[in-house]
């Protein structure tokens, strides 16, 4: 089977899908991972500052777009293809991709209120999923978790709970967990990407550490895989369940989440998840002191990177 898989470079994900798929034989991959567009020249800088000026025109994003499926050849063909956030193309290199595949099917790695411009793209694919039920009801989508894939155990973390993600409006929401886990006489850490040169003097924390560049997955699975519990602050954008969620599930880790949707999935296990609400004020010691309990085999595999992939290429 001739498989076209297409995804951003999200922290290098992708990865770890594309070695998934290459662990079936009978799959003969082309992957086109979708990196940031580089100014092939000043004057192709100089050209679309006029353009978006003057035109209201983005000729980066065009360019790029076309960039991004130039490996694709006329006459290429595949059985399937897979995309994950689509909108890195625009609409005339998606009709190109997708008028060479059999099958078509796409995963929204986002929320539709985040990436509106998710819609657009909707109409080229045959099988269409998403994480947020929200969006899973609006469009018609089917509905697909996250997943896990290092199942790695640590018996001693040194760390009692960890945080990664970006300085918004989230912050104080951090901070006051944080204080609760710090209260406990707990050790956090928690990285914060950010452009702000000054968010170390805005926000003073000793558990938090502001970073400028993201922290590659490789890297940050070891702060995780040293850390007893992760956290999981939702954006309130959406309902999804993050990658946090099944990082903490695959390597048998607790979980403090704001997401309160989390009750209705199968895994749900108060003496693993704690959920943080609007009128929390600390987290129970008992918590942190308790074991981690096992879940069942059958929900614990229903959530791997294999039945994920499984999932997608079920149309096949």
């Amino acid at each position: 089977m001739k498989v076209l898989f297409m995804c951003p470079d999200y922290f290098g994900i992708y990865k770890v899908i594309q070695k998934e798929l290459q662990s079936d034989s009978t799959c003969e991959l082309t992957s086109v991972i979708f990196e940031d567009y580089q100014y092939k020249s000043s004057l192709q800088k100089i050209q679309n500052f006029l353009a978006k000026t003057f035109l209201k025109k983005n000729l980066k994003k065009i360019w790029a777009s076309k960039e991004r499926i130039s490996t694709i050849a006329k006459d290429d063909y595949f059985d399937f293809l897979f995309v994950i956030c689509p909108d890195f193309l625009l609409n005339d290199e998606l009709q190109y991709v997708t008028e060479r595949a059999k099958k078509r099917a796409v995963y929204f790695w986002d929320s539709f209120d985040n990436i509106p411009r998710y819609e657009r793209t909707l109409p080229f694919f045959d099988v269409k999923y998403s994480f947020e039920p929200k969006d899973v009801e609006k469009y018609q989508l089917k509905q697909l978790t996250n997943f896990y894939f290092n199942t790695t155990r640590n018996p001693a973390p040194k760390n009692d709970v960890f945080f990664i993600g970006t300085l918004d409006e989230r912050i104080d929401l951090i901070k006051k967990i944080l204080n609760s886990v710090e209260k406990l006489g707990k050790t956090a850490k928690v990285f914060l990407q950010t452009k702000n040169e000054n968010a170390a003097k805005i926000h003073p924390s000793n558990s938090i550490e502001f970073i400028r560049k993201a922290i590659p997955f490789e890297e940050s699975e070891k702060i995780y895989h040293d850390s007893k519990i992760i956290l999981d602050v939702q954006k309130t954008i959406q309902k999804g369940l993050t990658f946090r969620v099944f990082d903490a599930m695959g390597k048998g880790k607790k979980l403090i989440t704001t997401n309160e949707d989390i009750v209705n999935y199968d895994f749900y296990n108060s003496n693993n998840i704690f959920i943080w609400k609007n009128d929390t004020e600390a987290i129970p010691e008992s918590f942190f002191n308790s074991p981690y309990e096992e879940l069942p085999t059958d929900i614990y595999e229903k959530y791997s990177i294999k039945n994920w992939v499984n999932t997608i290429f079920e149309t096949k």
